[in-house]
């Protein structure tokens, strides 16, 4: 795969944000509720599984790319069945 390097240069600064995008996500999971924790696991789950999804991007690396993929359709799934049992319910 061949990326311009202009493009790794936004591939990389999209990256930063996405960490810098982590620090309010690791704020929530110490709260003391379960349900607010397990829905902030998830979601720091889906934010890493993206900054892994860009940095094998932006790196040309097939496999950490595939790896960034996976975590994000397991978090992306995760989710659609908590939506769902949320809404059985009521």
């Amino acid at each position: 795969m061949d990326i311009p390097v202009a493009f790794r240069w936004v591939l990389l600064a999209l990256a930063v944000l996405q960490l810098l995008s982590l620090i309010p996500i690791l704020r929530r999971t110490r709260r003391a509720e379960p349900a607010r924790r397990t829905e902030a696991r998830l979601d720091l789950l889906d934010a890493a599984s993206g900054l892994t999804l860009m940095t094998g991007l932006a790196l040309g690396n097939s496999t950490v790319m595939l790896c960034g993929l996976v975590l994000m359709g397991s978090a992306i799934a995760a989710k659609g069945v908590r939506t769902l049992r949320g809404c059985r319910r009521t």
